[in-house]
């Protein structure tokens, strides 16, 4: 009976130190499983656009359709009419007008692309805009 108990334990012991010298791991199918990054950010924006003319940000960012751009402005003089948008990788330009002094408004992403603020001054005389976007 002594032995039966000590070749048991004997047995256990084995069998636990073969269990956890096991290593566990995935097998490889040779595909990569595509990284993910998502960058969201804000940025001020301050400038003055003559009558008539469209500025576009320095640098364009990545976005993924059904994403979300928020612009918030206000301009000087407030009467002037101002559009306020995106220019896609197409080179179209998607906006909003306004000609009440300001703007708080969200574009929602159709396609994935990448995009670049934009706003176009209609009116002749030059405008102050300053404001955040958030993307």
């Amino acid at each position: 009976m002594q032995t039966k108990r000590c070749l048991c334990v004997l047995m256990a012991c084995v069998l636990s130190v073969a269990c956890f010298g096991m290593n566990a791991g995935a097998i490889d199918s040779g595909a990569q499983e595509p990284e993910i990054f998502v960058s969201r950010a804000s940025g001020r924006f301050s400038m003055d656009i003559p009558g008539g003319a469209l500025v576009t940000a320095d640098q364009d960012f990545p976005m993924e359709a059904g994403e979300t751009v928020t612009i918030k402005a206000s301009y000087s003089p407030v009467d002037a009419s101002v559009d306020f948008g995106l220019i896609d990788s197409d080179g179209s330009f998607h906006y909003f007008n306004t000609n009440e002094g300001n703007l708080n408004k969200t574009i929602k992403i159709k396609e994935r692309g990448y995009y670049t603020l934009a706003v176009r001054n209609n009116s002749s005389d030059t405008i102050n805009v300053s404001g955040y976007v958030n993307y």
